[in-house]
C-alpha cells in the first residue's frame, strides 16, 4: 500500500515527500556508486518524489550511459534519492534512499524483502556473488 513519507538530507537544506509501498521491498546494487555510498532504496515511481525544498542544493551527477541521475546535496553530500531513466525499456522511476526516509517502521522495512542487484556487471537479473558490504 502507497503511503507519503517525507524526507531530507543530513542539513535539511533538501526536503522531499514520496509516495512508498513499504511492503514491496528496498533494493541493494553493487554498481560502483551504490556501493560505494551504500545505497539502500526504496523503488518508487516517475512521479512519486515531489521536491518540497533545497532545490539550490540538489546537484545532479550521471556517468557512463547517463539513464541514472543520482542527486545530492551541495551542503552536506548526502544522496536523497536518483532518478532512473531507461527510454529502450520505456521504464522511469525513482530509488529513494531508505536512510533519508523519516518516520519510518522499521519492522515493516525489515519484514519485506531485500532485492539485491548485480549492477556491477549490468545484471539486474541476479544477485551479485558477494553482498555483504552492501
Amino acid at each position: 500500500m502507497l503511503k507519503t513519507y517525507t524526507g531530507g538530507c543530513h542539513c535539511g537544506a533538501i526536503r522531499f515527500e514520496a509516495d512508498i509501498d513499504l511492503a514491496a521491498g528496498t533494493w541493494k546494487c553493487n554498481c560502483t556508486i551504490c556501493a560505494r555510498n551504500r545505497l539502500w532504496s526504496f523503488e518508487a515511481g516517475s512521479h512519486a518524489v515531489r521536491l518540497l525544498a533545497g532545490a539550490e542544493y540538489l546537484q545532479d551527477y550521471s556517468f557512463n550511459d547517463h539513464v541514472a541521475h543520482h542527486y545530492f546535496c551541495k551542503r552536506c553530500g548526502v544522496h536523497p534519492y536518483e532518478f532512473v531513466d531507461l527510454p529502450a525499456e520505456n521504464r522511469q522511476y525513482y530509488n529513494v534512499n531508505v536512510n533519508c526516509v523519516e518516520e519510518l517502521d522499521m519492522d515493516a522495512v525489515m519484514a519485506a524483502p531485500i532485492h539485491h542487484v548485480d549492477g556491477l556487471h549490468d545484471r539486474w537479473d541476479r544477485v551479485p556473488a558477494e553482498i555483504r558490504h552492501l
